[in-house]
């Protein structure tokens, strides 16, 4: 494991900073009436924002993540609001060393982290455990349903399961969880501030522009070749490509230089692409601003069969057409919302890019009826976070 996080070091600094905690070993004082939260990475931290800050309402929180993107982006949106480390390895020694040291009285596990130690250790300090906002994709379903008889006993130590749809439900009790502890709350990614009026974006660039995010390796190249094609017909269209991981931007740099397409790395929004074609932002947190100032997004890792997809939401609540690929297992029952509304485009397979790309820049109207319909389902499935945060305190009390 040290082997690994010094090889991923190499290309995000920010890997071995802090790495003691990684062994349980933690500076920070701990607080009164603490409750352990992890969310493992960028994308848990962002979409469990509204269920943290209700939390912190009446409780303390030490929010631990896994990776440099989600502890960045959780100091950006918490600064001293709370406690914010890495989380312990899961082995024994260290995460006893972290409950001995912050001494939490529940630990919420959020999404699909079910992580044996933490749930154990836990467990054996008669903690609450709660797995808030679970979800089980088809392909973790079957692996999980293939160690059964390992999951099972670490299922049984959940005191609540709050899962985002009755199909989540069904898988979790198929892999042994018992029926009597979980509930269908719905998904607090939902709970999204939606953006009023697109026109008063900041920072708005008068140049009409394709947007690209959270784009993993092996997805650039497709959506590059997209606007290569897009161009041949939209002479003045630009785009901006925003990573999942902003240590990749010099990598999708080199390969828009290799096409001859005039680019640059922005660590801020931009203002104006000035005489690049495409620009690059090698920065977390910037995707709300961008969503609303772009016509029309991708929803990157649903390109490649490998990554699952990412949070259609966001542009959806900044008002911003949205495309994502056939490759969606990660948020397969909030985007069936969106298709059933004709609320975004999918791909059959990740050449039918352009077509839809060009397809919503040729239609302003068809754009428009997008957006109203994916508000519509927003609006429709809001409220999880209060429904998580009633059966969280009746845990706790």
């Amino acid at each position: 494991m040290v082997i690994r996080i010094f090889l991923k070091s190499l290309k995000d600094k920010d890997y071995i900073k802090n790495l003691k905690n990684r062994f349980g070993i933690y500076s920070e004082e701990p607080q009164e009436n603490l409750i352990w939260f992890h969310a493992v990475s960028l994308g848990e931290v962002i979409s469990s924002q509204s269920l943290v800050y209700k939390i912190l309402e009446k409780d303390n929180i030490v929010l631990s993540v896994s990776t440099p993107t989600g502890l960045r982006e959780a100091r950006k949106i918490y600064q001293n609001k709370l406690q914010i480390v890495y989380a312990p390895w899961d082995f024994v020694v260290f995460v006893d060393r972290f409950l001995n040291h912050f001494n939490p009285k529940a630990l919420i596990l959020f999404e699909t982290e079910i992580w044996p130690i933490f749930i154990n250790s836990s467990s054996k300090r008669n903690l609450p455990i709660i797995l808030s906002n679970a979800r089980l994709s088809e392909s973790s379903f079957k692996r999980y349903k293939s160690l059964k008889f390992f999951i099972k006993d670490i299922l049984s130590l959940f005191s609540i399961i709050l899962v985002q749809s009755k199909k989540h439900a069904v898988r979790f009790e198929g892999i042994g969880a018992n029926k009597e502890v979980i509930y269908e709350v719905g998904s607090v990614k939902f709970d999204s501030v939606i953006q009023d009026d697109k026109s008063q974006s900041v920072n708005n660039i008068e140049t009409d522009f394709i947007l690209a995010t959270s784009t993993h390796e092996g997805e650039d190249e497709i959506i590059i070749d997209s606007f290569i094609e897009l161009r041949k017909e939209l002479a003045g269209i630009k785009m901006v490509i925003v990573p999942r991981h902003p240590e990749r931007s010099k990598a999708i740099s080199d390969i828009l230089s290799k096409n001859k397409i005039k680019n640059e790395i922005y660590k801020d929004l931009p203002k104006a692409f000035n005489e690049n074609e495409v620009i690059v932002i090698g920065q977390t947190g910037l995707l709300n601003e961008l969503y609303q100032m772009a016509k029309v997004s991708l929803i990157g890792g649903s390109l490649k069969s490998n990554y699952g997809g990412h949070n259609i939401i966001e542009a959806a609540s900044n008002m911003c057409s949205f495309i994502v690929g056939p490759y969606m297992r990660n948020f397969e029952d909030i985007l069936d919302l969106f298709i059933s509304e004709d609320a975004c485009i999918k791909l059959n397979h990740p050449d039918e890019l352009f077509l839809a790309f060009k397809k919503l820049l040729d239609n302003d109207s068809l754009r428009k009826d997008m957006v109203d319909k994916a508000l519509k389902v927003i609006n429709e499935n809001k409220g999880s976070t209060a429904k998580h945060y009633k059966y969280i305190q009746n845990i706790l009390k």
